[in-house]
């Protein structure tokens, strides 16, 4: 379902002539949800500490420069993976937009089914699609190391390279073409498991009720709180949480499949969810310059 789902998407804008070089890791149609009124994100990042906080529109953050690009033989660029996430957030678009509609509402808007196993997929590939995320498991130095033993073993199997081929694999631009096609492999290929496991949830609409209280958004938006050692997605109190906007977080949580409605008023406790998301994060963003500022020690807290 999950690799089907992701070539549908991408057939459906091979139309398309330009090639996208700035990927978004967290999609716009989510950074649109957290903007003040003028339409700008107020960000910290703390890899720039000296920049504070500053502000910017959603096309200007949360992204990188080919980040799901991978290289073919020829070293043309495949951009498959960035084209069906693109599709993916078209189709979801409007239905995000009708949750948080109904949630600033006061009322509770139930996704269809199959709607609601969409919704799955698409929080189990913004937990694993960020740079925050996927970047912690493997680095240029670590494929190096194992591309280069892997190398030895074949030489001593079936001959040494020749003067071509171990050029090419002195180049640091090849080890990094590698870890660029090994991390978006990884992606793309998806667990069916996990995402059928987050489906079987419980999804909990949660509006923050007090105008004055408000979500961030990270560079980590999906986030899971759970007792120590408990971290499976099947335990029945773990809880995965992803802000949609400034008001309307989602909530998977439990067993059952039921679509609940709560809304929040506690702000020490809309605070506590705020610096769990900024915890494991590089980059938070809200619509308020103080929100994010009170937030900025604890960005990166637990990376």
């Amino acid at each position: 379902m999950v690799a089907g789902f992701l070539l549908a998407c991408y057939l459906a804008l091979m139309v398309k002539n330009k090639q996208p070089a700035d990927h978004h890791f967290v999609p716009q149609l989510l950074l649109r949800n957290f903007v003040d009124h003028a339409g700008d994100l107020h960000v910290y990042d703390r890899r720039t500490p000296q920049r504070g906080v500053f502000y910017n529109p959603p096309q200007k953050v949360f992204f990188e420069s080919q980040l799901y690009t991978a290289y073919e033989r020829d070293l043309s660029k495949n951009v498959d993976l960035e084209l069906a996430f693109a599709s993916l957030e078209g189709v979801l678009a409007p239905v995000v937009e009708r949750i948080v509609e109904g949630a600033r509402q006061g009322e509770i808007v139930a996704p269809h089914p199959g709607e609601r196993q969409l919704l799955a997929l698409y929080t189990y590939y913004q937990w694993k699609r960020v740079p925050d995320n996927f970047k912690q498991y493997a680095s240029l130095a670590t494929i190096r190391v194992d591309g280069e033993e892997a190398l030895r073993r074949f030489e001593a199997e079936f001959g040494t390279l020749d003067d071509q081929e171990r050029e090419h694999f002195q180049r640091d631009e090849t080890w990094r073409r590698m870890l660029q096609n090994v991390r978006r492999d990884v992606i793309a290929r998806g667990n069916p498991a996990i995402v059928e496991a987050i489906n079987n949830k419980n999804l909990c609409i949660v509006r923050a009720s007090n105008p004055k209280h408000a979500f961030v958004i990270s560079s980590y938006p999906v986030y899971k709180l759970h007792h120590p050692g408990r971290a499976n997605l099947d335990d029945p109190e773990l809880e995965m949480w992803f802000p949609i906007a400034s008001e309307v977080s989602l909530v998977w949580v439990g067993h059952g499949g039921d679509t609940l409605f709560k809304p929040l008023s506690d702000g020490v406790e809309i605070r506590r969810l705020n610096k769990c998301a900024a915890a494991k994060a590089n980059m938070i963003a809200s619509r308020s310059p103080e929100l994010t500022a009170s937030l900025a020690s604890s960005v990166g807290s637990q990376m």
